[in-house]
């Protein structure tokens, strides 16, 4: 015969203390009894090896003490890094956040943002796929604290923190260019459906006017025939070439296999774009990065989403975490 589920009628009885005050110590309200009721609940907790009931305690208090993190890919280390610095911030006030990971798809960050919203979390740190205010509120359905990582979405009724992606590039476009680097291929996940990969561009195409784009799906691509085009665009360039890499994971992937083709074994080739760690430079030692900063993004949204939680309104709609090169 099943054993019988203990609950806090039994802990009560056990104390000789009623359910109320069973509940004051499973909350914390230590300062609302005596020392020695307090020994009396715990011992009987231990003696019946009492376990709250989630769901129940989530009732009460109207609270789950969870925050669910949405990142577009938790293969890049961005995200990741986002993540810890998410955690950095969370879990010292007792808040455990939930990593959530669209796989760079559309249609999962849909299902994933009005799981959510359908749920019990206490706020939502969203790293967009896209950058569609009206698609995350009508999936989202509730009131609930949100901030938005690493896009610039327009007309956003959330906090959002962003980088100055536009800028950064536009500065290491004119570096290279002063350099004497007139050509430029371009390593790129799709550009239509990211701001950010809008505004990196952007800047890049302030200073070069001809640009090899290479947009590369992140689910569906050959590594062959990627490598076969960048051979070809190497092989009819008569200039110096950049090779700028809009995400970390592009140079990544493509880098090693360049080097043992032993195609950018002269002077005339240069490595950059954006990083999250020092692999590039490492693999490429003369590599020169934009590097980003997205522990301490991922920090800032720890703060901002408690902030929201505690009803502060003094938050700032856009911070600025800038990349540096």
């Amino acid at each position: 015969m099943a054993s019988k589920t203990v609950n806090i009628k039994d802990v009560a009885h056990l104390a000789q203390v009623s359910t109320a005050t069973v509940s004051r110590y499973l909350h914390g309200e230590l300062n609302r009894m005596a020392p020695a009721t307090a020994q009396k609940v715990a011992a009987a907790i231990d003696k019946l090896n009492y376990v709250p009931n989630a769901a129940a305690r989530q009732l009460i208090t109207n609270t789950s003490k969870t925050i669910a993190v949405i990142v577009v890919n938790a293969a890049d280390s961005f995200s990741t890094a986002l993540f810890k610095g998410v955690c950095s911030v969370l879990e010292p006030e007792g808040y455990i956040p939930a990593l959530l990971d669209t796989d760079s798809s559309q249609a999962k960050e849909k299902k994933l943002i009005n799981s959510v919203g359908l749920s019990t979390y206490d706020g939502l740190i969203l790293q967009p796929l896209g950058s569609d205010v009206a698609t995350i509120k009508e999936e989202v359905r509730r009131q609930m604290p949100i901030i938005t990582l690493d896009r610039n979405l327009d007309y956003s009724p959330w906090p959002q923190i962003i980088s100055n992606n536009f800028d950064i590039s536009q500065k290491a476009a004119r570096y290279f260019y002063q350099q004497g680097f007139q050509d430029i291929i371009v390593l790129t996940s799709p550009i239509a459906i990211a701001s950010t990969r809008q505004q990196r561009l952007a800047g890049l195409k302030s200073v070069y006017q001809q640009i090899n784009l290479i947009e590369i799906d992140e689910n569906h691509y050959e590594h062959h025939h990627i490598i076969t085009e960048l051979r070809q665009i190497l092989k009819n360039s008569s200039k110096k070439t950049l090779i700028f890499g809009i995400k970390e994971r592009w140079l990544l992937e493509f880098l090693p296999e360049l080097i043992s083709l032993g195609l950018l074994k002269d002077n005339n080739i240069q490595i950059s774009g954006f990083a999250d760690t020092q692999l590039v430079p490492a693999i490429w030692p003369g590599a020169k990065m934009i590097n980003q900063h997205p522990w301490q993004m991922g920090k800032q949204a720890g703060i901002q989403i408690l902030q929201l939680i505690n009803k502060k309104s003094d938050i700032s709609p856009t911070t600025i975490i800038p990349a540096n090169f």
